[in-house]
């Protein structure tokens, strides 16, 4: 299911930790080992924050990156293997309980001498259905039944809340069919793309010949599947173009969806589904125009071989170990720079994604503590308190518009540590016996949960992401802010630490999710989460103009030699850097009010211990593999950024650390949005 989600990190794991132990002494909770002191604070505070742990904790062979968030999901997965291994261990829970489900989920997962027997036998009906098809309209029907299995498709269809309706769920239709992780790694056209394309064809090809195609027919497969592949590519909107919150809200009717490209056989693509729907919105109707022209110049033959392989694709986690294999070689190495493939538990472990609220609801219970949740309270309305003080203090806005803003955030609500109703999934059907029939059961139901939302009030008490996951996000429609059990834990939360760590750390991570609301798509929607202007044209457009500086900012950051982050495509979470930074300095002032100064601590004084609680969270590195994927895909910018991208801006790290003009962490023309 899609979500419209900002989260404070984008992971490929989900992942729990246990509560640290109470502690009669207050915790330090910055190790100054991560320092290093041969740099200077006012040059590169990244470097001298994170230098130490760098050169302590290299990258290990089965990562691609390697920092605080890594190194904290590594000890938390094998907590959660503790408790998938307890649950896998008992083959008599009850059925369609949370422990049943998982237990038997992951002994599926584990079982490599089953999934080896089986061989690709389990695949061998999807395969011939493909085969067997006759016409684009037997094909389209195919997509629609295989829709219901995670199976990608030129496009795909989901339920969300309505952009201009939040209350209410709609239909939506979006750009999707590729095999690359996005459009630019077909249209690029320097050594390194070309490269990478040669590898993916290669790959498409290799992974025919698994199937048992000689190689000279998987050759030829691999040519038509890369053809397809780029002109869908080619049509794409890019990852900037759908950062466009009013460009992607299209709805229209279905005769007008139709219309748009009746070459595509729609028809038998919702007679399979079975959707009662008025309007779909549609994200991109340039695309689904292209489609008409690709539906009608492509051949079948070769659509077939197109689909063919995502159906491969979409199962070759859960086949025998030659596919899973020759899967990381190309996407894994080559793509993503790891040397090492990951052990089978962790990777069965990343693929409960399905059941993260029930794999979160048996972590709370075991691990959560709830004091945790009511210190992290206090600290989300102490965020709320600065965010009000800074509103009302903006030069650049007016009153009017103000009035609006502080009207949004008196209307914020937030989630905090675990769902209050937990999600029952007992008529789940997840056996011992099949890894891939239990990923096909999990999908299937997954999207039929989806789908019968359609037309339905928003459930304003689901959650996007499990509780024992390490991240935490902002949901525009529902106005809220979220924070799992999994993120209130060391480095971001420790309730025995210094104050002014915990505000630096888990506040920026508050105040970042706030500042979401208030980003450059978030901003668009109102208290009641639609989408709907509520500022004056002046004070937009004078918004506009500091968010412009911010992408010029962001644009002159190389990451590694010849490659740049992309500030548009980072806006969005730079903005929630800058101000989630600056709420979390001003959250602890307000919560020092009236109470004795804190002392410094290893020398460093309560304003700075702020800043190094925020950096120390972004301790990390990555592969120049990783890092090449990170900019071209993802809108969080890579963690050197994150940290001197904000601060250089914020005339409240200059005086903390006694900078002066002209040094690197401090810009000649300091941005200041929130």
């Amino acid at each position: 299911m899609k979500k419209f989600l900002y989260s404070i990190v984008i992971l490929s794991v989900a992942y729990a930790c246990a509560p640290t132990e109470k502690q009669t002494a207050p915790a330090k909770a910055f190790a100054l080992s991560s320092l290093d002191t041969t740099a200077s604070p006012c040059s590169d505070f990244f470097q001298y924050s994170a230098g130490g742990w760098i050169a302590a904790n290299p990258i290990p062979e089965t990562e691609n990156r390697w920092g605080k968030f890594d190194e904290l999901a590594e000890n938390n997965k094998k907590r959660i293997k503790g408790l998938l291994e307890e649950y896998a261990s008992k083959a008599d829970l009850p059925k369609g309980s949370d422990e049943q489900l998982i237990g038997d989920f992951f002994f599926s997962g584990m079982d490599s001498t089953g999934i080896e027997e089986a061989g690709i036998a389990p695949m061998q009906p999807y395969f011939d259905r493909v085969d067997a098809v006759t016409s684009i309209g037997e094909l389209m029907a195919l997509m629609a039944e295989n829709d219901y299995y995670g199976i990608s498709a030129p496009f795909g269809v989901y339920v969300s809340a309505d952009l201009m309706n939040s209350s209410t769920n709609t239909l939506y239709m979006g750009q999707s069919g590729l095999g690359l992780p996005d459009r630019d790694y077909y249209l690029k056209t320097d050594s390194i793309s070309l490269d990478l394309q040669n590898e993916y064809q290669a790959h498409l090809a290799t992974m025919f010949t698994l199937l048992g195609f000689d190689r000279a027919m998987a050759d030829a497969q691999a040519l038509r599947i890369y053809a397809i592949e780029r002109q869908i590519a080619e049509n794409h909107k890019s990852r900037i173009e759908m950062r466009n919150v009013q460009g992607r809200y299209n709805p229209m009717s279905y005769a007008a969806l139709k219309a748009l490209a009746p070459a595509v056989p729609f028809d038998d693509y919702f007679n399979v589904l079975d959707l009662d729907f008025d309007t779909i919105i549609v994200t991109s109707p340039e695309y689904i125009s292209a489609l008409n022209e690709l539906f009608s110049a492509i051949s079948l033959e070769d659509w077939k071989a197109y689909y063919k392989w995502h159906v491969l694709d979409g199962a070759v986690a859960y086949l025998p170990n030659a596919f899973v294999a020759r899967n990381f070689e190309f996407y894994g190495k080559k793509l993503g720079g790891t040397e090492k493939m990951q052990p089978r538990w962790k990777r069965v472990q990343g693929s409960l994604w399905g059941l993260s609220e029930q794999l979160g609801h048996l972590y709370v219970k075991k691990y959560f503590p709830e004091e945790s949740k009511k210190m992290v309270e206090q600290m989300v309305e102490d965020l709320r308190s600065a965010y009000r003080d800074r509103i009302m203090g903006l030069a650049w806005m007016s009153d009017t518009t103000k009035q609006k803003a502080l009207e949004k955030l008196e209307s914020f609500t937030y989630k905090i540590g675990y769902p209050n109703k937990w999600k029952d999934y007992s008529d789940l059907e997840i056996s011992r016996s099949s890894y891939l029939n239990n990923m096909m059961n999990l999908s299937r139901y997954k999207t039929i949960e989806n789908f019968a939302k359609l037309g339905q009030p928003v459930d304003r008490e689901e959650w996007g992401m499990g509780a024992h996951i390490v991240n935490a996000y902002y949901n525009p429609l529902n106005n809220e802010v979220v924070f799992p059990a999994g993120i209130l834990q060391p480095p971001f939360f420790d309730p025995n630490a210094d104050a002014a760590i915990n505000y630096g750390a888990i506040g920026g991570v508050i105040g970042h999710e706030f500042t979401h609301g208030f980003d450059d798509q978030g901003s668009q929607f109102d208290a009641a989460g639609n989408l709907n202007n509520w500022w004056t044209n002046g004070d937009r457009k004078r918004f506009e103009q500091l968010t412009s500086a911010l992408v010029a900012q962001y644009d002159n950051y190389e990451v590694i030699p010849g490659v740049f982050v992309q500030g548009q495509l980072t806006l969005g979470e730079n903005i929630a850097d800058l101000g989630g930074l600056t709420l979390a300095y001003y959250a602890y002032k307000k919560h020092m009010e009236g109470k004795p100064a804190e002392e410094p601590i290893d020398g460093f004084t309560p304003e700075q211990r702020v800043f190094l609680g925020w950096a120390q969270v972004w301790q990390s590195h990555a592969r120049d593999e990783q890092i090449r994927n990170q900019v071209t895909t993802d809108p969080h910018s890579p963690a050197h950024f994150r940290v001197v991208g904000p601060m250089s801006n914020m005339p409240e790290f200059k005086d903390a650390w006694g900078c002066a003009p002209g040094d690197g962490m401090v810009r000649e023309n300091q941005i200041i949005i929130w």
